[in-house]
């Protein structure tokens, strides 16, 4: 369980220290605000496109063999946005960098579904939850930390930060080389009929076309999609309504990324002792009630609190989601094609996100978090109605 948790950390830590310094890197003059928008959206494309391809890979090879592949691309990534500042003059541009962050997203796609199945493999049902609360713990604070050291080396150069995060990246590739095989996911028992790769995706197109398969997704689609938003809002927020300045921001941002990773603990803890969709129902109603109260709070340290409440849980959803699908449709055979999937339909809404709800946000103010909570009832009754599973009780 430990790889797992370091491979998500380093990766989260490359995408924390990268984007705080992108800008930097890329220019952002009157010409390159354009060329910033479209190298940020080629790693939302390169993840979202490389997780089924990864999670059939992970499905048919095992998940050592994808982090073999991965983490190594990963770690070209982080080299390629070094260069420009070792070499100045030679290499640079807008074009360089979208390639950078094309081999950046697709590494990271496969990464996902790889960590999962890696987390998930002999586990017994009544520990599944832990095993992914504390992969996901602890690989989450890598989003945390990367800010952190990109904020204290940024003024040594955008390329020191990226260096740390080059290392601990080197790191991970050799443990993961040396790491032992898992089975391979593909049997070799004569008595047992191997699925095809036409089989695997036909299977997984089918399950694209589950209602109970959406309906389970839903939550963790809806997480996303506010998630992405905060990332607009929050600075808008601060300083519109609750007045602070940049350390009130940071203040935000360090609560999210707190609360989301210590909570994922208690939520595996709980997704284990309760029917997962039961821990999911209990939550959701505190979650975007706690949403909806943020339009209506006064004071940065009201809202902080009602925020954290909020990204609690959101923390314990998430975890408790993901062990109802696994439960619910995935095996030791389909586990990185089904979280391959789930993750590439859940990502598309932090496409969606960001563009909605600031719109909503300069039309409305505060009350975009009364109009969030509302999507999040829709999103929870169609989970109440169709995101059953009779069997899935631990």
């Amino acid at each position: 369980m430990l790889l797992p948790a370091i491979t998500l950390f380093v990766v989260s830590l490359g995408y924390g220290v990268i984007v705080p310094v992108l800008p930097d890197l890329v220019g952002v003059d009157a010409s390159g605000v354009a060329a910033l928008s479209l190298v940020y959206a080629i790693y939302s494309a390169a993840k979202i496109g490389a997780q089924v391809p990864g999670g059939v890979w992970v499905d048919r090879r095992g998940p050592d063999a994808v982090l073999r592949v991965a983490l190594p691309a990963f770690s070209l990534s982080l080299a390629l946005f070094m260069m420009p500042s070792l070499a100045p003059g030679r290499v640079g541009g807008a074009a360089y960098f979208g390639v950078a962050r094309f081999v950046e997203g697709a590494a990271t796609g496969l990464v996902y579904p790889a960590v999962v199945a890696l987390a998930l493999r002999g586990a017994p049902p009544d520990r599944m939850g832990k095993r992914l609360g504390a992969v996901i713990g602890v690989g989450s604070s890598g989003l945390l930390v990367g800010p952190v050291i990109g904020a204290a080396l940024r003024a040594r150069g955008a390329w020191v930060p990226i260096a740390v995060a080059f290392v601990a990246s080197l790191l991970v590739t050799a443990a993961a080389l040396a790491s032992r095989h898992g089975p391979p996911r593909v049997s070799t028992d004569p008595g047992e009929t191997p699925r095809t790769l036409r089989g695997e995706l036909e299977a997984l197109r089918g399950l694209a076309a589950s209602a109970a398969f959406l309906a389970i997704m839903l939550p963790v689609a809806f997480n996303k999609l506010t998630f992405s938003a905060f990332q607009g809002l929050v600075p808008l927020v601060a300083t519109d309504v609750l007045h602070v300045g940049d350390r009130g921001v940071a203040a935000l941002f360090v609560t999210i990324g707190v609360v989301f990773g210590v909570a994922q603990p208690l939520a595996g803890a709980l997704a284990d002792r309760f029917s997962p969709r039961s821990v999911v129902l209990a939550t959701l109603p505190l979650q975007l009630a706690a949403l909806a109260a943020l339009a209506f709070v006064a004071g940065p340290w009201a809202f902080g609190g009602v925020f954290g409440a909020h990204i609690l849980g959101q923390s314990v959803v998430f975890t408790a989601t993901t062990k109802h699908a696994a439960r619910a449709h995935g095996t030791e055979k389909t586990y990185g094609g089904v979280f391959g999937l789930m993750g590439t339909l859940t990502d598309l809404a932090t496409i969606v996100g960001p563009v909605v709800f600031l719109n909503v946000y300069a039309a409305a103010g505060a009350r975009v978090f009364v109009v969030m909570a509302a999507v999040g009832v829709a999103c929870a009754l169609v989970y109440a109605a169709r995101g059953r599973a009779p069997s899935v009780t631990a």
